[in-house]
């Protein structure tokens, strides 16, 4: 989210003249406090956080900055509000969170909404949860009925730990019990997991429990879920899909696929899912680290590691409740798309940094880490990006709303990331991340033997892909690599792990 800059007026103003209407950024006309202001409050606590401008008149191609007729008026409404539980049903907004600013003599606010913690949403107005609203791309939309019930699952996360009625062990595929069992004791051979009966062995890793009142079995839903027949997961997640397609060779339709749509010889749960599709992975990617080694600068046993994580996430955080987007899992020629229904529960920087973790689905990640196939909890983040930060590829991609998790890796290097690039562009991109330093056009030309004119024509053409910036003017002018802030959080937490090292 971009930061205005308040310690310098000049450049608070280019920014407020310049900028529009998107995800996290509200312009309203205001004589005083608008009755519009709430609907945006509401959508950007719900969403990822925002700015709300006060008193300034979105325009093409610059802004109106119009004031607020009666700002301390205005302000002291605000706050009534704000602390009115009757009004709003949780506050966002800090002391430090707004800001009154005079601007040629027009005096505006600008408040910073914060998103709301995930327990405390959907945050709604006049006491109504029917005024719950969300952002998408430039404006604020009502909550539909399905947006309000994947709200109260995302505030009490962990239903896959809850027993499900009349359901038994006998519902769950048993070579697939049968073959879980044996991974787990091959990781764990004193606790002698194969003299266990199956009802023993899942009691004992928390997938079933005796009831102390009945006395009956209780399965628990995560259970069915990693374990279970097909048939009978669907009768309890009607919505449960999972797929995974190989469209490597750009193939318009796909080369391989595994679903619980197409005909197997193993009940597709999670558990077999992840298996089957794993190893396909892993294939591809040593194939493809054999046949161009000079494209993949991880280590294969890293970025295996780091696509076991990808996996493993998706399949744990998912909603399975919900009926839209299902999980899919695609292969590309350099990359890997991983789409699960429902939003990451901690924030994107949490992800990133790590340290922190609030798992959808205990009980999945649970027997996971059983199989020790899972990165300690709150760490699976940090892994992916630090790994792929240091080989020089392109950053992983995350996106996450209230619908679904995006997530996109890339195993080749940064220029080739780019398909779209000719390749005297991607020699240029490469010199760029090559240097440990800002680099001169005249250093380019004496390592890519390209003449000055194609050089600064194509530093033009990435600068406006965003994909180099200049520093510096006249002969003091050098170029690095744009740095996203997704790369700074990511380089500093590698600067953190390597002083752990030294530790």
């Amino acid at each position: 989210m971009e930061q205005p800059d308040f310690k310098n007026l000049e450049k608070l103003k280019d920014w407020i003249i310049n900028i529009h209407e998107k995800y996290f950024i509200e312009l309203k006309k205001a004589v005083e406090l608008p009755a519009a202001f709430w609907e945006s409050y509401s959508a950007f606590c719900n969403t990822s956080g925002g700015w709300i401008l006060l008193g300034v008149i979105e325009g093409d191609p610059v802004n109106t900055i119009q004031g607020v007729g009666n700002i301390s008026k205005t302000q002291i409404n605000l706050w009534n509000m704000l602390s009115n539980p009757n009004k709003i049903n949780y506050r966002s907004v800090d002391n430090e969170d707004i800001h009154v600013v005079n601007i040629d003599g027009a005096e505006i606010m600008i408040v910073c909404v914060k998103e709301a913690p995930e327990p405390m949403k959907p945050v709604y107005f006049n006491g109504k949860r029917e005024n719950t609203f969300i952002r998408t791309g430039d404006g604020d939309r009502r909550a539909t009925k399905q947006e309000l019930e994947a709200f109260e699952r995302n505030a009490t996360p962990c239903h896959d730990s809850l027993p499900i009625e009349h359901f038994t062990i006998d519902d769950l595929d048993m070579d697939s019990v049968i073959t879980y069992k044996e991974k787990v004791n091959k990781r764990f051979p004193k606790k002698k997991y194969l003299e266990m009966t199956n009802q023993e062995f899942l009691a004992e890793i928390g997938a079933c429990f005796v009831d102390r009142v009945s006395g009956e079995v209780k399965l628990r839903r995560g259970a069915l879920l990693f374990l279970g027949q097909e048939r009978t997961i669907k009768e309890v997640y009607p919505h449960y899909h999972l797929d995974y397609f190989n469209r490597k060779g750009h193939n318009p339709r796909w080369i391989d696929r595994v679903s619980d749509d197409e005909p197997s010889d193993y009940e597709m749960n999670i558990f077999n899912f992840y298996s089957i599709v794993y190893e396909k992975m892993k294939i591809l990617l040593k194939e493809s680290f054999e046949l161009d080694e000079g494209q993949l600068r991880i280590p294969l046993s890293d970025f295996d590691e780091v696509l076991r994580e990808c996996l493993i996430n998706c399949l744990a955080h998912a909603d399975y409740v919900q009926a839209y987007p299902s999980i899919k899992i695609e292969v590309f020629d350099g990359w890997f798309h991983f789409l699960n229904p429902g939003k990451m529960l901690v924030s994107l920087q949490q992800f990133r940094t790590g340290g922190d973790s609030r798992p959808r689905n205990e009980i999945i990640m649970k027997m996971f880490r059983w199989l020790g196939a899972s990165e300690r909890q709150g760490y699976g983040g940090p892994l992916i990006f630090t790994t792929t930060a240091s080989g020089g590829v392109h950053t992983p991609e995350v996106y996450t709303d209230i619908e679904k998790t995006d997530l996109r890796i890339w195993n080749i290097d940064f220029a080739d990331s780019y398909p779209e690039l000719e390749e005297e562009a991607k020699t240029i991109l490469r010199v760029i991340l090559k240097s440990t330093k800002p680099i001169s056009v005249s250093k380019m030309r004496e390592e890519t033997g390209l003449s000055d004119y194609k050089i600064r024509k194509w530093l033009e053409i990435l600068n406006g892909k965003k994909l180099v910036q200049k520093t510096g003017n006249g002969p003091a002018t050098r170029y690095t690599i744009r740095e996203t802030s997704d790369e700074k959080i990511t380089q500093l937490q590698i600067a953190l792990d390597n002083l752990k090292i030294k530790e």
